[in-house]
């Protein structure tokens, strides 16, 4: 079995090799072969059996003519609008993805920007945050945020549309499919796939008209596709010198960036929300998971991802904090910040030329980054709350009462 694969994704060599000692007494073995940018090559393609690949790689009908051996295409990350689904089936391709694989990691992103720039401003939002899309990245950025000490709504009409009043009744969240209450908000996170038609799309949610209606001081917050947000409208927000606060991982022309827009963007990244070392290696795991069950070997067991994250300190060292009484946002606010300080890479990314080549350069050597769900909070009574242990729960922190110390 032939395996292509981006050479930036963690341990794809040592999976392959535990893959190829497992098959190995069956006869069965693996060969592992690493791409380079954002497209293999066509004397690569030509031997490749299965494709592992990450958000940059396009897959569609001209890459599948070149690969006559592809059998199974797997992309370690929640969005899929890179491979082209219908021509992998008609191809006879099986197609997979990773769903939540790395939603923790955007919403640790999302809970950063927002108390970067709390810290700032010397206080929180006082509107309500409007999450747009509420599937895995959405939920986990509303958590943070709740947890912080905002009001969170989630936006999703094709969700919403596709519920029984039963369901409805059920659903503990406020989603709805009201996009006024959208425009209202303070602080807006947009967490959906790139759609361009049907009755829902999402490409230039926010173009003019949108941008221009969002109230002053909102916050725009954008880590799911670059075309959700038009980049046109952002600009013409900067020339009528709007009052907004905005907040881009993606970009609409990425790998190519909007260098003219960076003075005015309030935080600027190159598409690194999900980049947390626990949510790559998850994906890279959960790959070679799926391409245990279709080559029906599910009686080989992979490592723990535990285990595999061993040559990453700073990706599971813990971070404890202990205070008497309970904590202010401020404090809630250093604590995320402590574990990922999001200036880092917005200077990285506004100190780097403003190339396409530069844009993906810093994406391959990403620093080792860490997750919320490393920082244990112990304290005094107020920890005992129901209220508390919510809070410090959706901002993923572990809070341990003192018989747990």
């Amino acid at each position: 079995m032939h395996l292509l694969a981006d050479a930036t994704m963690p341990l794809v060599s040592e999976l392959a090799q535990y893959l190829a000692q497992a098959l190995a007494p069956s006869g069965q073995s693996v060969q592992l072969t690493t791409f380079t940018g954002r497209q293999p090559s066509a004397a690569q393609l030509i031997q490749a059996e299965v494709l592992l690949i990450r958000s940059i790689t396009q897959v569609d009908a001209a890459l599948l003519q070149q690969a006559p051996h592809l059998r199974w295409v797997g992309t370690a990350t929640i969005g899929t609008e890179h491979v082209d689904a219908h021509a992998c089936q008609a191809a006879g391709v099986t197609f997979v993805s990773t769903p939540g694989v790395n939603a923790n990691a955007v919403g640790d992103y999302v809970v950063a920007a927002v108390s970067e720039l709390a810290l700032r401003d010397g206080q929180l939002p006082t509107g309500d945050v409007a999450i747009i899309g509420a599937g895995h990245t959405g939920r986990a950025a509303g958590q943070r945020l709740q947890g912080l000490g905002l009001r969170v709504h989630y936006y999703d009409p094709p969700l919403v549309q596709s519920w029984t009043p039963q369901k409805i009744q059920q659903e503990p969240l406020d989603i709805h499919a009201d996009w006024q209450r959208v425009l209202a908000s303070q602080v807006i996170s947009c967490h959906v796939p790139l759609v361009h038609e049907g009755r829902f799309p999402t490409h230039h949610l926010f173009d003019v008209e949108a941008i221009a209606r969002l109230q002053a001081g909102t916050i725009l917050i954008n880590a799911s596709r670059g075309a959700v947000v038009a980049e046109e409208a952002l600009r013409q927000a900067m020339h009528r010198q709007q009052e907004l606060r905005v907040v881009l991982d993606v970009w609409e022309h990425e790998p190519q960036i909007a260098p003219d827009l960076l003075p005015w963007l309030s935080l600027a990244t190159p598409h690194i929300a999900g980049h947390s070392v626990i949510g790559k290696v998850a994906g890279t795991w959960q790959l070679f998971a799926q391409l245990l069950q279709f080559i029906r070997r599910d009686d080989i067991m992979l490592p723990p991802v535990e285990e595999l994250l061993a040559p990453w300190p700073a990706a599971t060292r813990r971070y404890h904090w202990h205070t008497e009484t309970a904590p202010s946002w401020q404090m809630l606010a250093s604590w995320v910040r402590e574990i990922y300080d999001i200036r880092d890479d917005d200077a990285q990314l506004r100190q780097a030329p403003s190339t396409a080549a530069a844009f993906d350069q810093l994406r391959r050597t990403y620093q080792t980054r860490g997750e919320l769900s490393q920082g244990t909070v112990t304290g005094g009574d107020w920890l005992q709350q129901a209220h508390w242990q919510q809070r410090l729960q959706q901002l993923n922190f572990l809070p341990l009462n003192s018989q747990e110390q």
